[in-house]
């Protein structure tokens, strides 16, 4: 086999061996709940539902926006601005006013957020897991 087939077929197998994870995500797409932030700002009065039917709040994750965002001066255009996600929040603002209300109405995810010191009017987003558990995007 000449030099050239090895390394041909060496490359090859390098690629199939190449870990899935390798391949390159925006920072727009993926934070740590795998959704989208936006999709989780649009989505927020729905959201609102789920919240309502939490029994208890085993743990809360909060992740600020305003230190998630990158400033214009960075020419990597996938990273959110906070000019973006503040548009974001306009757009969708009845939404995240249900949720809001929702955060609110319960009385377990009010004790929650308070002893915490989370403000709710902060929150413009949430991921809600199976056992209760709020990730709770603020701005």
């Amino acid at each position: 086999m000449s030099p050239k087939t090895v390394l041909s077929k060496l490359s090859i197998m390098a690629l199939l061996v190449m870990p899935l994870s390798a391949a390159p995500v925006s920072a727009r797409s993926l934070l740590q709940s795998g959704v989208p932030v936006d999709a989780l700002i649009m989505r927020a009065g729905s959201t609102a539902g789920k919240i309502s039917r939490i029994n208890a709040v085993p743990s809360v994750g909060v992740v600020n926006l305003r230190h998630v965002a990158r400033p214009r001066i960075y020419s990597d255009s996938d990273w959110d601005t906070v000019d973006d996600f503040r548009l974001n929040i306009d757009r969708n603002y009845s939404g995240i006013k249900r949720l809001r209300n929702a955060l609110k109405s319960n009385p377990v995810t009010r004790r929650a957020l308070s002893t915490r010191g989370i403000a709710v009017s902060r929150v413009v987003a949430a991921d809600v897991s199976s056992n209760g558990s709020l990730r709770l995007y603020l701005f």
